[in-house]
């Protein structure tokens, strides 16, 4: 949606003087957490800052790794690129903070072993990035934390956008919302890190999760299995088990920090031969 005309603009303004701010809002229709966006960016966001710390550690231990922030770009497929050369991997890092209590009954792995990437995110990674990776925390307690903690760490001003922002949408209202998240973060980081959990981080390419897709479809409901209704109603998600098809964060950082990043981009790019089903009917 474009700027707003000169006239729409004049009428937000007078109403606005004649019936207070508030009158030219919209407010939201939902407010619970799971409807409203910027209850989810503060886990999303906070989880970024921890692996920041991270990227910022492993560069140190190799001098020729720099890494950039994609973030204030907008809402892309991209965190963070790591760079060497002319070589880059790309990251997107993610917050798993809700778990799949039905995953035995509808994927086969147990809730407390498995983690969900979109399916048609982890598409558009491989046709426009090739070798991006995910890096994932699990944390099932930190939604929970932030609701208790982040109340308890704004002054006035700070409390009076928030609740603006619960209670208010609108067309433009994203980028507020992205502005009021990074901004209480980078004001009160010392504070939320001392109550936000130090979970691990796993690695996984899109192109694994896609493989795994492929060979293992019962593990994306509404496509290997009827789902719908069962609770997996969202995104298409394909889902991996932690223990088995992820590997730790501080895996891959040695092989970066040791052999650079080739190492990680061909295990990515691994190819194999096998013979496939090829119907002509």
């Amino acid at each position: 949606m474009g700027a707003a005309s000169i006239s729409a603009s004049a009428l937000l303004l007078r109403r606005a003087v004649g019936e207070g701010f508030l009158s030219v809002l919209q407010r939201r229709e939902r407010t619970g957490s799971a409807e409203n966006p910027i209850t989810k960016l503060f886990p999303a966001a906070i989880t970024e800052q921890r692996f920041l710390e991270l990227a910022d550690a492993l560069c140190a231990t190799r001098k020729e790794l720099i890494y950039s922030d994609d973030r204030e770009a907008g809402h892309t497929l991209t965190d963070f690129t790591f760079r060497e050369g002319a070589l880059e991997l790309p990251v997107n890092v993610k917050n798993a903070g809700t778990r799949f209590e039905k995953a035995a009954q509808l994927v086969g792995l147990d809730p407390d072993n498995c983690v969900p990437i979109p399916a048609y995110k982890a598409y558009g990674a491989i046709e426009k990035l090739g070798h991006l990776i995910y890096v994932i925390s699990v944390d099932y307690e930190l939604i929970g934390v932030l609701d208790s903690l982040l109340p308890k760490l704004f002054d006035a001003r700070e409390k009076t956008v928030w609740e603006l922002l619960n209670a208010y949408g609108g067309a433009r209202v994203r980028k507020a919302e992205d502005v009021f998240v990074s901004r209480i973060i980078k004001r009160h980081w010392g504070d939320i890190r001392e109550k936000v959990r130090p979970t691990p981080f796993q690695v996984v390419s899109a192109r694994k999760a896609i493989r795994i897709l492929q060979t293992k479809p019962q593990r994306t409901p509404g496509i290997g299995l009827r789902a719908w209704g069962t609770g997996a109603a969202a995104e298409v998600n394909v889902h991996l088990s932690i223990v088995d098809e992820t590997k730790p964060w501080p895996e891959v950082a040695d092989r970066i920090s040791v052999k650079g990043l080739s190492n990680i981009i061909s295990a990515v790019n691994r190819k194999r031969t096998e013979v496939v089903y090829d119907p002509e009917i």
